[in-house]
């Protein structure tokens, strides 16, 4: 008997309903009667959409979710005698393991976690599924389809959310408003404060150096006053001592002197600062004598 196997598949040969051997890719001679070929394995990564199922997740919410598998075979004797349909155990396997993972995620995670999903369902079935003589390469969750009623109750959900974030965000904004209005009107205040402050501190330096000036300035006129009367009064008693004048004539001085004094219209009188001396002036001297006569 000829045997030809192709590429990327092989073919079990039995002997009176044992195994006896797995015949590769090429060419083969079986001895008829003695053996015949059980059944032929394909070796290539298949395909398998699995019909939707509907799952529950922790929220209570009813789900509907497809799977697609890639897998392909790794043990041709395991995958044709330890398992009555390897492919169907492996189905059954990741519909299982789903409605596990499913059942302890709320459906916002559900909906928003799909590679998680993909990751945990694979870690979950490559080791069951090595028992059956398969490897899955790829596993993947399709649609996930949810009631009208779930649709409508979330976008009115979603909807609020963003109303509330729309008025925390306005409300926020006014906040921030109000805040850097206080702060401009502080700042603004401080700057009129420290500028009245500073220009009151120029106008009292401007003050204090007009009244130093103005001090200095009488301080020099009383100087200048007391340096010319006392010039005068020392010229005076010079020119007394070089004019010879003997008492007589400096009493007539006097005289004079005191007439001019009566004459005005100040109505002032000269006294000496001790009474006892009032003698000493020479008007009254004068008085005095003709008084006596």
């Amino acid at each position: 008997m000829v045997i030809v196997v192709q590429q990327g598949e092989v073919k079990v040969v039995e002997s009176f309903g044992k195994y006896v051997k797995t015949l590769e890719p090429g060419l083969h001679f079986l001895v008829p009667i003695l053996y015949n070929v059980r059944s032929r394995v394909s070796l290539k990564q298949t395909p398998l959409e699995i019909q939707p199922q509907s799952v529950i997740t922790k929220d209570n919410v009813i789900v509907e979710i497809d799977e697609a598998i890639k897998y392909h075979v790794t043990d041709v004797r395991a995958f044709v005698y330890d398992n009555e349909d390897s492919v169907t155990s492996m189905i059954q396997d990741c519909q299982s393991n789903l409605r596990g993972i499913i059942g302890k995620m709320d459906l916002n995670e559900v909906l928003n976690g799909t590679e998680e999903i993909n990751v945990a369902l694979f870690q979950s079935v490559k080791d069951i599924t090595a028992g059956y003589g398969l490897s899955i390469d790829r596993i993947n969750i399709g649609e996930i389809k949810v009631s009208a009623e779930i649709i409508n109750s979330m976008n009115k959900l979603i909807t609020a959310s963003r109303d509330k974030q729309s008025s925390i965000t306005i409300s926020e904004g006014r906040k921030q408003s109000v805040i850097l209005e206080s702060e401009a009107k502080a700042s603004e205040m401080e700057i009129d404060a420290e500028a009245r402050a500073k220009q009151t501190k120029v106008d009292a330096e401007a003050r204090a150096e007009r009244t130093r000036i103005d001090a200095e300035a009488e301080a020099e006129k009383i100087r200048v006053i007391t340096e010319a009367e006392k010039k005068r009064i020392m010229e005076l008693n010079q020119a007394i001592k070089e004019s010879n004048l003997d008492d007589a004539a400096i009493a007539y001085l006097g005289i004079e002197a005191f007439q001019k004094i009566v004459e005005s219209d100040t109505n002032t009188v000269i006294l000496p600062s001790n009474m006892t001396e009032l003698g000493n002036i020479p008007i009254a001297k004068e008085l005095w004598k003709t008084t006596k006569k």
